[in-house]
């Protein structure tokens, strides 16, 4: 090469040179957009994050929310189940009196029925009376309300009840 040549390339460099340092990048349109779109997705993050921030205390106050409210139904199961188990003795105890009541062939028998059951059974067995004819020669209270006998009473207390002393003794 010759030195002419030389001279003009150090020249064209040397001119390039201090444009290019004194001077900022050219931005193309698609470069523009590029960083443009960037920004735009880092906002669009940021947005989401603070509504992330905000969804999370909302479900951690909800949380405790539940959280109170499990304690109380847990406080209410428990005073319930107190009563149940109090209320359950009592039937249990109410249950063998019950049974005490009946004979031990009785209690094979009737063991397994309800306690509804069981006092409407023992009630009727209690209830039963037989009919037992009156011992005395002195008739039935409905007709003698004194329950005397006739050689007791007096002559006018017979001529009121005479009718009836005779009816108790064609009853009997």
């Amino acid at each position: 090469m010759s030195e002419d040549k030389k001279e003009a390339v150090q020249d064209n460099a040397q001119e390039v040179a201090p444009d290019s340092q004194s001077q900022e990048p050219e931005t193309s349109p698609e470069l523009g957009s590029a960083i443009a779109e960037s920004k735009k997705y880092r906002n669009r993050a940021q947005e989401a994050e603070t509504k992330l921030a905000k969804l999370e205390d909302e479900r951690l106050a909800e949380q405790n929310k539940w959280k109170t409210l499990a304690e109380k139904r847990q406080a209410h199961i428990d005073s319930i189940e107190t009563d149940y188990n109090r209320l359950k003795d009592a039937e249990e105890a109410y249950r063998e009196e019950l049974l005490n009541g009946l004979s031990d062939e009785d209690k094979k028998d009737f063991g397994d029925l309800s306690v509804i059951q069981l006092r409407n059974l023992t009630d009727k067995l209690n209830n039963e009376t037989p009919n037992v004819a009156p011992t005395s020669g002195a008739p039935a209270r409905s007709t003698n309300p004194t329950n005397k006998k006739w050689v007791e009473m007096s002559a006018e207390e017979r001529r009121s009840n005479w009718t009836d002393i005779l009816q108790g003794y064609v009853k009997g």
